[in-house]
């Protein structure tokens, strides 16, 4: 069996972002399973239908990049008790078809995706629930409805550091393993 690739999409761009961190974590978790790279999509545009097509370059080259991994993990926060508008965005995009009337899948159709996310006291669990049915819904293949989530300690909060406790590491490393057993199959 090939070494699979893990795509790493980010839904904070904020400097010391907790889920820039959770992300990293995750990805030397998968390292010693699979290649692991970071999706740079804050060139993406925001969708609008008058600039669809030509598709920009931006989003030609982020498209490409999604084709390539066998699978996809996302990490990102909760803005509101819902997904950030970068995060929608993104995958509002990879959606849509590379061509006008075009009935061909997209790049997303059936790719295996996960996610998690760090957070307040609710675990960022209203992003999550919202990721497992709206990646079902653009035909993606979801591990899981809703993910691990990390509520952060108020340590975190005040250090700006992601602190993981040795359940919440756990957690992670088993979504890690039944993610790497989901793509291989």
């Amino acid at each position: 069996m090939s070494r699979k690739s893990i795509l790493m999409v980010v839904g904070s761009t904020r400097q010391q972002s907790y889920n820039q961190a959770l992300a990293e974590y995750i990805a030397a978790q998968l390292q010693e399973h699979a290649d692991v790279s970071f999706l740079d999509y804050k060139d993406v545009p925001i969708l609008e239908q008058d600039a669809e097509f030509p598709t920009p370059a931006s989003v030609v080259r982020t498209r490409e990049t999604v084709a390539k991994a066998d699978g996809v993990w996302v990490v990102t926060p909760e803005y509101n008790h819902a997904y950030p508008a970068i995060v929608k965005n993104l995958f509002d995009w990879l959606s849509r078809a590379s061509e006008a009337g075009s009935q061909e899948p997209t790049v997303i159709a059936g790719k295996p995706i996960t996610f998690s996310g760090a957070g307040g006291s609710t675990e960022a669990f209203y992003v999550r629930e919202q990721l497992g049915v709206y990646l079902k819904k653009i035909r993606m293949n979801t591990m899981d409805d809703t993910g691990v989530g990390i509520a952060l300690p108020m340590e975190s909060w005040v250090t700006g550091q992601l602190i993981l406790s040795d359940e919440q590491k756990a957690a992670l490393n088993e979504q890690v393993k039944q993610f790497i057993e989901f793509v291989n199959v």
